[in-house]
């Protein structure tokens, strides 16, 4: 009697044991930007100014993260995001202190089988309309009218 309720628990256990996964990512977006102004004073002598450089985040944000998930069984799973953004040269962080603040996201959430609670800094739907739909997102060249009459960016 006594072995089968211990091989009943181990089986049990063993049953229950969790999924858990941590997801490092990231992107890299470098450029190499140049310029050439060429103007003329109104006493004919000419002035050329030109620059080349690398930049970071040319078409998307460059940015470092983690994302991990943890299994509660029955359906549930608790979950964490954290992404900063960072700079291509250097690899400090974008703030002005140069750390990682993990500016982008940063949340932790319950999900099951109802829904999700997110609680944490994370992007509004407003936001997400806008960078799914548009191919260039929000940074770059082709960045775009939406975002900045919104006031997400400078013109």
């Amino acid at each position: 009697m006594k072995k089968t309720l211990i091989a009943l628990t181990v089986l049990a256990a063993g049953g229950a044991s969790a999924q858990s996964s941590v997801t490092l990512f990231g992107v890299v977006d470098a450029t190499v930007s140049g310029y050439s102004n060429k103007a003329e004073t109104p006493f004919g002598v000419g002035v050329t100014t030109s620059s080349t450089g690398q930049n970071s985040s040319g078409y998307t944000g460059s940015r470092v993260g983690f994302r991990g998930t943890e299994d509660l069984g029955g359906g549930a799973a608790a979950s964490f995001w954290l992404e900063a953004g960072i700079l291509n040269d250097t690899g400090n962080g974008v703030t002005p202190s140069g750390g990682l603040a993990f500016n982008r996201r940063s949340t932790v959430s319950l999900s099951g089988a109802l829904g999700e609670v997110r609680l944490g800094r994370d992007y509004t739907p407003t936001f997400w309309n806008d960078a799914v739909m548009d191919p260039f997102t929000s940074n770059g060249v082709g960045i775009n009218l939406i975002a900045t009459a919104s006031g997400f960016n400078t013109p």
